[in-house]
């Protein structure tokens, strides 16, 4: 099982634990206190951010980068407005990955955005 991330003309297969890795680089990437306070979510014991926290993200997230990072990985659809906005600001990070498949994969999903479409998540 995972993700598909697809538009009219092109589709990314990804896994779950691998899109959640490459959130993660995103969030890393960002800003550090950004990156630390994103994988809390996937702490099995999360049970939410506090007050502070989210302010935090409130404060120093751009709008885009917060829909790509808090959007379902499940279903949904990233608008076209959100796509071309949330293109422009990952092509602005510089996400270190370990994995070069995880790395490819990103590379997958850039080329996505790239193109302008809305993207239909299933």
């Amino acid at each position: 099982m995972g993700i598909l991330l697809k538009n009219n003309e092109k589709s990314v297969e990804i896994g779950y634990l691998t899109f959640g890795i490459i959130r993660q680089e995103i969030a890393k990437s960002y800003n550090k206190k950004v990156g630390e306070l994103y994988l809390k979510l996937y702490n099995p014991l999360f049970k939410g951010y506090s007050k502070e926290e989210n302010k935090f993200f409130n404060d120093n997230l751009p709008k885009y980068i917060d829909i790509f990072l808090f959007h379902s990985d499940c279903d949904g659809y990233f608008s076209k407005t959100s796509v071309k906005n949330i293109y422009k600001e990952l092509v602005k990070l510089n996400p270190k990955f370990k994995n070069e498949n995880i790395k490819n994969k990103y590379s997958e999903i850039l080329e996505i955005f790239k193109q302008g479409e809305r993207i239909d998540l299933y």
